[in-house]
């Protein structure tokens, strides 16, 4: 088995695969100050009540992080609670996806783990849409090669700043309203928050189509915010609600098979 673990601004998710097929997939809050100890007592009980012992036949564990302290401690818990010696994603672990940014290592692993993912799955070019606390848009292009995105607040990050920055207005539901006037001010807030977002959404992707060409580009969508957007939209042609898992397994597969020990 393998033991994959996405960590990002808000969650981290740890998913379990027993060769393509994801087993079992947890979840819990980044919070930086975790310890290897508190993540292995998480890690443990999950795996416990799925009726696993992690430490018995694992094959590997691979980490995707944008949270460099809770990379630290991660790596602390795999070596000591799991007796296994993690890989950490990074650019040089993807030679067969050109990387065409004029900054390559600083591109966030979880950006590079959806573009190969959905490249993989989808073919190229392919544009990969993940709705975080930024949403961001990933675009693989037609040779196949990451060619960079766009990257804005992520819904939920724009009302929470909307409301710590006004003095009348309520934290609201992220749901649409019935119609795009809202009547009242929370109807009127999710006007403007939700499906203002959409035209954001719907907006950039033609955009970035329109800067590719003439070719058909599929848009795949990822992230713990993309069912607030799915009913409201046609722009987005795939829903693979574990891309990024994905991509780390696919990741490992492609080194383990030419690299015998972790962190080339």
């Amino acid at each position: 088995m393998l033991l994959t673990i996405d960590v990002g601004n808000t969650n981290m998710v740890f998913g379990l695969f027993q060769g393509a097929q994801l087993l079992h997939h947890w979840r819990m809050a980044s919070r930086l100050d975790s310890t290897a100890d508190e993540l292995g007592v998480f890690l443990d009980i999950a795996a416990r009540r799925a009726g696993l012992t992690l430490s018995r036949g694992l094959e590997g564990v691979i980490i995707g992080s944008v949270a460099p302290p809770l990379t630290e401690s991660l790596i602390r818990m795999s070596r000591s609670w799991l007796h296994v010696e993690p890989w950490i994603m990074h650019v040089d672990l993807i030679p067969d996806m050109p990387v065409r940014v004029k900054q390559p290592h600083r591109v966030g692993a979880d950006r590079l783990l959806n573009a190969y993912a959905a490249r993989a799955r989808f073919g190229a070019p392919v544009i990969a849409l993940d709705f975080g606390t930024a949403t961001k848009f990933d675009v693989v292009g037609p040779d196949g090669a990451f060619l960079g995105g766009a990257i804005a607040p992520g819904f939920r990050t724009a009302a929470d700043a909307l409301v710590r920055r006004t003095a009348l207005l309520p934290r609201v539901d992220l749901t649409a309203p019935p119609a795009a006037i809202g009547d009242d001010t929370v109807p009127a807030m999710q006007s403007g928050i939700v499906l203002g977002y959409v035209s954001l959404v719907e907006g950039l992707l033609a955009r970035i189509k329109a800067a590719l060409g003439h070719h058909p580009v599929p848009v795949v969508a990822t992230g713990g915010l993309v069912d607030a957007i799915l009913p409201h939209t046609q722009a987005i042609d795939h829903h693979a609600p574990h891309l990024t898992l994905e991509g780390l397994r696919l990741i490992y597969e492609n080194q383990s098979s030419s690299h015998p020990s972790p962190n080339v």
